[in-house]
């Protein structure tokens, strides 16, 4: 069974990355790039996948990380983590979030979680060597390793709330890119607890966000925001990622995994909806989006 899933998994990234044949594509490179001020803060537009592939990953990578992480408050802080690994077929390069215990025994819920979930490195060793049986390499040929990299941005750290988007970046053996794929956290750092759709938005919001989520994508694709080969959330895909979203003071954003909005190339992957928009679909007793 896990070898007919990871078929069907290598299917769906070969077949996504051949929905436009006659794109530019950006390609993996073992060398880090460095961009100026301007390139970094680049807008990513068609014009730019064109001249220089390597360039335009690079500012892709660099606009999904935004490497700043604010402070919570004078007391707690949040922390990012590393951890490297080298191994004859794949390379682990991993930055992650930490919440300081030392005043707050509860946060250690969001850390256990961050542990048990990212980096359990045994299960994922594991996994990339079932993937690599399944090249059949019988001749040894010697190939390319295997990226996995996990990095963090954070989006909120406040008294009531810290809301962190994961981005892992995964490198196959044979892929022409890079596979991106979203993780959203909101935790209440009151309650010590993890907090999800049902806890912030009212009962029976789906179908008008889900609307909202769409009309706000058209309007991008028609006003020229969003690239002409994005297109409309499925019905399916919101009930998937309706869970994936981060919120800052003006908006809350909703992350969605390579080719569910639009194709890998594009480095599109989150629809930002400003809170006055939906402040009606939110629970009035909701105080998690106090600022202060």
């Amino acid at each position: 069974m896990k070898t007919l899933m990871t078929c069907l998994f290598l299917l769906f990234v070969i077949a996504c990355n051949n929905r436009n044949k006659n794109k530019n594509r950006y390609t993996e490179t073992s060398e880090e790039m460095v961009l100026s001020e301007k390139e970094k803060n680049a807008t990513f537009s068609e014009e730019n996948l064109e001249p220089d592939k390597e360039k335009t990953k690079a500012i892709k990578r660099e606009q999904l990380t935004n490497k700043g992480v604010e402070p919570i408050d004078n007391e707690y802080k949040v922390v990012v983590k590393e951890l490297y690994k080298e191994h004859d077929h794949y390379i682990l390069d991993y930055r992650y979030p930490y919440i300081d215990e030392e005043k707050n025994p509860g946060f250690s819920v969001f850390n256990t979680y961050i542990k048990e979930v990212y980096l359990d490195i045994k299960k994922t060793e594991n996994q990339i060597l079932e993937d690599k049986e399944l090249l059949c390499d019988t001749l040894k040929i010697e190939r390319l390793r295997d990226k996995r990299i996990l990095d963090c941005k954070v989006h909120t750290a406040n008294r009531n709330l810290l809301s962190i988007v994961l981005y892992r970046e995964n490198y196959y053996f044979g892929m022409k890119s890079s596979i991106y794929t979203f993780d959203c956290l909101n935790f209440d750092i009151k309650k010590d607890q993890f907090m999800y759709y049902q806890d912030l938005f009212r009962n029976e919001s789906e179908e008008a966000l889900f609307l909202i989520i769409n009309t706000t994508i058209s309007n991008a694709i028609r006003e020229g925001e969003l690239y002409y080969d994005c297109w409309e959330l499925s019905e399916g895909d919101f009930k998937a990622y309706k869970n994936n979203f981060v919120i800052n003071k003006e908006a809350i954003e909703f992350y969605f995994d390579d080719c569910v909005i639009c194709p890998s190339y594009t480095g599109t992957y989150a629809v930002k909806i400003p809170i006055s928009t939906i402040q009606h679909l939110i629970k009035k007793d909701e105080d998690i989006l106090l600022f202060r």
